[in-house]
């Protein structure tokens, strides 16, 4: 699987979070500390004026010459900020054609065909994704979302779901086992493991910090390399 020119390997790609602004100086930080693709989270923005990102986002393209995922994540699935449809696909509209994938959830009903259709029309890559922040649905229910998330047309499906027990770190790395495009990540305490290790079992993208964390147990670039080195990636 490729994201723009970053291709998967055998532990998949490290995306660095971006958060709070298209910050140049992080994203070179990112790039010199070994992250293969940005992860854009324009919900964390304060300012979030559609013509002023696109300057932004093409001055972060050229300077890193790193992918991008364009992130505008809902209230429900982990923005500290409420921000509404129309906004938010305003903000799609304008800014997915200076990204490489656009992460959308499942639950963004009202625009995940909007969305879907212009990552299509763009070429882009289309990940629909899944979050849980209080723990982990049950096999049948991982049926179901990425059945949901088939049918929406996704590129490559992301779930991830707060584990408490041994039996969710299973069920969730089982999911690994399955011939298909996804990211698994598991939150939680104790949940860091899970992003080093789920890579090996297939997962295509493990999220670091390089500004800030953005969900339980990430870790920061500079640990994964780290830690991927001790074990001989």
């Amino acid at each position: 699987m490729k994201i723009g020119e970053a291709s998967t390997g055998k532990t998949g790609l490290i995306c660095a979070v971006i958060v709070n602004s298209v910050d140049l100086k992080a994203a070179g930080r990112a790039k010199r500390a070994g992250a293969d693709i940005l992860e854009v989270r324009v919900d964390t923005f304060k300012e979030r004026d559609p013509e002023a990102l696109k300057v932004e986002l093409a001055r972060l393209k050229k300077a890193s010459k790193l992918p991008i995922i364009l992130t505008i994540r809902s209230k429900k699935e982990g923005s500290a900020v409420n921000i509404g449809d129309s906004e938010r696909l305003a903000l799609f509209m304008a800014l997915i054609p200076l990204s490489e994938a656009v992460d959308i959830e499942l639950s963004s009903k009202r625009i995940l065909r909007k969305v879907a259709a212009l990552a299509a029309s763009f070429r882009k890559k289309l990940i629909i994704s899944y979050h849980n922040f209080k723990s982990s649905p049950t096999k049948a229910g991982l049926q179901k979302i990425l059945a949901g998330a088939e049918e929406a047309g996704a590129d490559i499906i992301k779930i991830a779901a707060t584990a408490r027990k041994t039996s969710d770190f299973k069920r969730l790395a089982g999911l690994l086992m399955l011939d298909k495009d996804l990211i698994v990540i598991a939150m939680g305490d104790g949940s860091a493991a899970s992003r080093v290790f789920f890579p090996f079992l297939g997962s295509l993208v493990t999220y670091a910090s390089i500004t800030g964390t953005t969900a339980p147990g990430q870790l920061n670039i500079s640990d994964m390399k780290r830690i991927y080195k001790i074990l001989g990636d």
